[in-house]
């Protein structure tokens, strides 16, 4: 479970690295990795209930959850996660399976503070997420058909700060399920880089 933590903290940080910000002369922009590691982890708070499934296929789970601003506001993040899995009668182990993740992620008034500027986080109009991972064998990762897409577009306001961002990434998860490469687009810049 530590080990999926880390893989959800380090893929939210690294999700915008090397994107350019577009700031007006007045205007101090919020981390932008900040931003997505929100959203992304909000949208991650499913793979607890997973990982505590013992006996259950088809997997048919749905997702109702808000995430709640450090300085006010929400991300409700709904969907559902459906799929199938195989376990081994004898021993009870997940010997492999396959998981749809479909999530909306609908953001209104979040609010963080950086550098004593609270910045506040809405959807325009919300954030998806699609995927899908296979199992492996134990149960404790993803398999090399592993990936997640996260699209939409989100307003940022604060400090003189007011921008659109939209966002149309493609995560490809490593067999070990450390690591991957992210692509895509964010704010209008290409990504393309290995975390």
């Amino acid at each position: 479970m530590k080990k999926m933590y880390l893989l959800i903290s380090v893929l939210g940080l690294m999700l915008l690295s090397g994107c350019k910000k577009d700031e007006g002369p007045a205007s101090k922009s919020p981390d932008s990795k900040l931003i997505i590691s929100e959203i992304f982890n909000a949208g991650m708070a499913w793979n607890e209930e997973v990982r505590f499934l013992k006996s259950s296929y088809p997997i048919n789970i749905g997702v109702d959850n808000y995430a709640w601003g450090p300085e006010g506001g929400s991300i409700h993040v709904s969907g559902s996660i459906t799929g199938s899995m195989s376990i081994n009668d004898d021993t009870g182990e997940v010997t492999g399976g396959t998981m749809l993740l479909g999530l909306t992620e609908t953001i209104n008034d979040y609010a963080f503070s950086q550098d004593g500027v609270v910045y506040t986080m809405n959807g325009a109009p919300y954030i998806s997420l699609t995927g899908t991972f296979t199992l492996q064998p134990g149960g404790n990762g993803f398999g090399t058909a592993s990936s997640m897409q996260i699209g939409g577009g989100i307003r940022v306001t604060g400090g003189g700060y007011d921008q659109t961002i939209n966002v149309s990434i493609t995560i490809n998860i490593n067999s070990s399920g450390n690591g991957g490469n992210v692509s895509g687009h964010v704010g209008g810049e290409q990504v393309s880089y290995t975390f």
